[in-house]
C-alpha cells in the first residue's frame, strides 16, 4: 500500500510540476518519533491500520503536538469515522486505493495550504517547489533572483523581492531595506 501511494503521489506531482519528498515509515511510533526529532512534514497519509500506535493515536498525538500538518487518513474500515474525525484530517482514501481518490485528496490539500497561507509556493527549471512559511527565515534579493533562507539552507528562483511584497506575505515578514 505504502509504495503504491508513492507511486501515485509522484505521478500527481509530475503531472502538476510539483517538486515532492516522500517518507514512508513502517509504523505510526516512528513517524512521531521523527516529528519530534524535528522532521518536518506538510502532509501525511495515515493508515487507521498500522503497526505499533495505530494510526488514529499517531494522529491524535500529531494534532496535540504539531501545527500546520495536514492528514488524510486511508482504511478499508467503514464506521470509525468518529474516531478519526477529531484529529481533523482534510480527507480520506478509501483502499483498495484509486488513483482519483489520492488525486482529490492532493487537490484539497493544495487548496487548504493556500487558502490557509502556510506554504509559500516558487517555480524553478518549470517545476513549482514549496516552502512552510515556518522554515522561511527570510528572503534575499540579488540581480534576478530571490534567495530563500531557511534553516535548512538556501534556495533560490528568478523573481523579484518587490513583487513578493505586492502579492503579500503573511505579517510576520517585514521590508526592512530594498534587498
Amino acid at each position: 500500500v505504502c509504495y503504491k501511494m508513492e507511486e501515485l503521489l509522484e505521478a500527481y506531482c509530475e503531472e502538476m510540476e510539483i517538486a515532492l519528498e516522500t517518507e514512508i515509515f513502517p509504523d505510526g511510533f516512528r513517524l512521531y518519533e521523527e516529528m519530534t526529532r524535528g522532521s518536518h512534514y506538510d502532509l501525511i497519509f495515515l493508515d487507521v491500520i498500522m503497526f505499533g500506535m495505530n494510526g488514529i493515536e499517531v494522529g491524535r498525538q500529531i494534532r496535540r503536538t504539531f501545527d500546520g500538518v495536514q492528514l488524510v487518513y486511508m482504511t478499508c474500515i467503514t464506521g470509525h469515522a468518529d474516531l478519526m474525525i477529531p484529529n481533523q484530517p482534510i480527507g480520506f482514501v478509501r483502499k483498495p486505493i484509486q488513483k482519483e481518490e489520492v488525486y482529490r485528496a492532493m487537490d484539497d490539500a493544495r487548496k487548504i495550504g493556500k487558502q490557509n497561507r502556510t506554504w509559500f509556493l516558487y517555480k524553478k527549471h518549470r517545476m513549482t517547489y514549496q516552502v512552510s512559511y515556518r522554515e522561511i527565515l527570510y528572503f534575499q534579493s540579488l540581480g534576478r533572483k530571490v534567495e530563500i533562507h531557511t534553516s535548512d539552507g538556501v534556495s533560490e528562483f528568478y523573481g523579484k523581492l518587490s513583487s513578493l511584497m505586492e502579492e503579500g506575505l503573511p505579517k510576520q515578514f517585514v521590508q526592512i531595506h530594498q534587498s
